[in-house]
């Protein structure tokens, strides 16, 4: 079977390709993505680069978005979405897909659109609590809609709905991992990992830069701070601050636009305590690697969805959550100390919680093998 992924939501993507590709000698992929994440600022997405890595064909695409902008600049988005559908139709036609997989974003539309006019079946994965604008149209389309949770059920009305979970990279849940080359410092002090996104978010790296000698005088830090874009050079700006610190509080901070899944998974292994937005993936990844974690929700994200993730772990006590409106270096470091003090509490509430992996790459490839067989007895 030939099946043609395009992944908004890159991680879970890559979690069930590379579950395919480990358990199916028989089948084999396409990748549609973007070469930007943001293309006004030209920050580079990582989809080509971990799609690549993997051997499989990778197909450069975007498409408008609706909702973006001026209302004066909604005939131009048509426009480019017309000029994606066509493009999309000719994407189909030349690779001959079996199955087209959408993990969500706004260049679903018209892959999806394109899909359905050629007769190819559609499977649409929505990785969080509420159904995004784009799965909410591609779903009408859709020969099945694969749900992270149940409660997603209840935001929409179609036929074949399942819930797989969301497929975990197997690679990010390794332990006997050796540190990264670029991670050298004497200090026993606990280790923060902070996370802001593939894309990074200012906020995040304005208030460690804000923090960050108070930060490093008890942490070690481990600091994902975003791809550089035509505007802003995150990792520039903080690695000047961090000149500015002691030598050995120099030592114990760690700047980096991305981390890699091996890194990642040394991270997680060794990491006392987080601070991270809330996307779904990355809530997924920190709970079952049981780190304690101080969320901060993406404020205008979809539906609110950010928020509701941290949320439904903080009422729980397995996390905490603080509104981005209200994050200060004063809330943050006192919010750390708190960390601290109930550590072992968080942490053995998130280890009975999450008692075990989300078998999402599987239950996703079994609905997709489903449709498969379906139209093999048709």
């Amino acid at each position: 079977m030939k099946i043609l992924v395009s992944g908004g939501h890159l991680t879970p993507a890559l979690a069930f390709i590379d579950y395919v590709t480990k358990h199916s000698k028989k089948d084999s992929f396409v990748f549609v993505g973007r070469i930007y994440s943001r293309v006004k600022t030209k920050q580079k997405a990582r989809e080509k680069t971990e799609v690549e890595k993997r051997n499989i064909p990778f197909v450069a695409f975007d498409s408008g978005k609706l909702g973006q902008g001026s209302v004066f600049l909604l005939p131009l988005t048509l426009l480019q979405i017309i000029g994606a559908f066509f493009k999309a139709i000719h994407i189909f036609l030349r690779f001959k897909p079996d199955v087209y997989l959408s993990f969500g974003s706004y260049i679903s539309v018209p892959l999806a659109l394109a899909a359905w006019l050629l007769r190819i079946k559609i499977v649409v994965h929505e990785q969080t609590r509420t159904l995004g604008i784009a799965n909410t149209f591609a779903s009408r389309f859709a020969s099945v809609v694969a749900l992270s949770y149940p409660e997603t059920s209840k935001l929409i009305s179609h036929p074949h709905v399942t819930v797989t979970g969301n497929p975990v990279r197997t690679s990010i849940l390794q332990k006997n991992i050796t540190a990264p080359t670029w991670y050298k410092t004497k200090s026993k002090d606990p280790i923060l990992y902070i996370a802001g996104g593939s894309q990074g978010s200012e906020i995040i790296n304005t208030t460690v830069k804000q923090s960050l000698a108070l930060l490093t005088k008890e942490w070690v830090v481990i600091h994902q701070c975003g791809a550089k874009t035509t505007v802003r050079n995150y990792k520039k700006e903080l690695e000047k601050k961090q000149k500015q610190l002691s030598l050995r509080t120099q030592s114990k901070y760690f700047v980096r636009e991305w981390v890699n899944e091996t890194e990642l998974a040394w991270i997680y292994t060794t990491a006392t305590g987080a601070i991270s937005r809330a996307g779904a993936n990355t809530v997924l990844e920190l709970s079952l690697r049981y780190i304690p974690t101080i969320y901060i929700p993406l404020p205008f994200s979809h539906q609110n969805e950010q928020y509701l993730n941290a949320k439904c772990l903080a009422e729980s006590k397995q996390a905490f959550l603080i509104q981005q409106k209200d994050l200060s270096p004063e809330k943050l470091l006192s919010l750390l100390d708190e960390l601290k003090r109930k550590h072992g509490q968080i942490k053995r509430t998130l280890t009975q919680e999450q008692a075990s992996v989300a078998r999402g790459s599987e239950k996703l490839y079994k609905a997709v093998i489903a449709l498969k067989t379906t139209q093999k007895k048709k």
